[in-house]
């Protein structure tokens, strides 16, 4: 079963990155991106092998949705507070999101 978010996360990822990001919401499910596949897939479990993710997401689910739609870029929502990100930060500079 997929959620909202979750199906934001997989039409938001367009390449692969070469890492497993944690999208972790306030409130609901951790949703996990495998960044290594060609596309990207967006699931509710770690992939087979991995034990933690290179590098996780942390927000609100509206400001998150808002973040994978395009519709609230990432730098924007990180300089109000209003998204955070932790661990290996060169995972972002080798993200490619739909619309940007």
């Amino acid at each position: 079963m997929t959620t909202p978010l979750s199906d934001a996360a997989g039409k938001a990822f367009t390449s692969p990155f070469g890492a497993v990001l944690e999208l972790r919401p306030e409130q609901g499910e951790a949703i996990f991106v495998d960044g290594r596949s060609d596309p990207p897939s967006a699931g509710k479990k770690l992939p087979s092998g991995v034990k933690n993710a290179d590098c996780v997401w942390r927000s609100n689910v509206e400001t998150m949705r808002r973040v994978l739609s395009s519709a609230r870029i990432i730098e924007n929502a990180m300089i109000n507070g209003r998204l955070t990100i932790a661990g290996d930060m060169s995972v972002m500079a080798r993200i490619k999101m739909a619309g940007r």
